[in-house]
């Protein structure tokens, strides 16, 4: 009874740890940029839709400061995407930007330029996190908080050179899966493609005849 007991407390300590194992398999997957094991923890499908509504608030937020911001880097180039094709060139602009940044090939090179400005010492790690309370730290990340939600959700948030990164995995067998992501870094860089395809909807303003 008790070697069943113990087996049992075993399978429940090993399901437990599971995420984290799930959580290095992706890390070293990406660090040896081997894309077969990155896709095998990996959703990309749902972590771009997650992506993807971030984005949308990000977006919206920005449009309400160019209001204020007439000269700003790109002026009103979200009024005029609104403006145009809000339902159409819009959601297409936004869909091919998280596209070009969620998938494997790119986020392994965005974690080449991340490694590449990594704090040097670990007392540099200290001081840019500002904090003592990590879980643990490893080549600077450090795992903030975690939680598991249900017996097949996993969700955690990770300190990183480049910001703090929330994210969720779902247990399917035999590993856990990552389908949510939620990063300021990575909504900035495809904001800044879709930004840049707004620049075609500004050219086509100059060519329509203007009321």
């Amino acid at each position: 009874m008790k070697a069943f007991v113990s087996f049992l407390v075993l399978i429940g300590f090993l399901f437990y740890i599971s995420p984290f194992y799930s959580m290095y398999q992706i890390g070293s997957s990406i660090k040896s940029e081997d894309k077969e094991t990155l896709n095998s923890y990996t959703s990309w499908p749902e972590l771009q839709a997650s992506v993807k509504e971030d984005l949308k608030l990000f977006l919206k937020n920005r449009e309400q400061l160019r209001k204020k911001e007439v000269d700003g880097p790109i002026g009103g180039a979200i009024e005029d995407l609104k403006k145009f094709s809000e339902l159409l060139f819009g959601e297409k602009a936004i869909n091919v930007a998280v596209k070009k940044v969620i998938n494997p090939d790119s986020i392994i090179k965005l974690a080449k330029i991340s490694s590449s400005k990594t704090p040097n010492s670990q007392d540099e790690v200290n001081q840019s996190s500002g904090a003592n309370s990590q879980i643990f730290s490893y080549d600077g990340y450090s795992l903030e908080s975690f939680n598991l939600i249900s017996i097949n959700d996993f969700e955690a948030l990770v300190l990183t050179p480049e910001g703090d990164i929330y994210f969720k995995m779902r247990f399917i067998f035999p590993r856990w899966v990552l389908y949510t992501v939620k990063s300021q870094k990575l909504t900035e860089v495809i904001a800044k493609k879709v930004e840049e395809s707004v620049d075609l909807v500004r050219k086509i303003r100059k060519i329509l005849p203007s009321n």
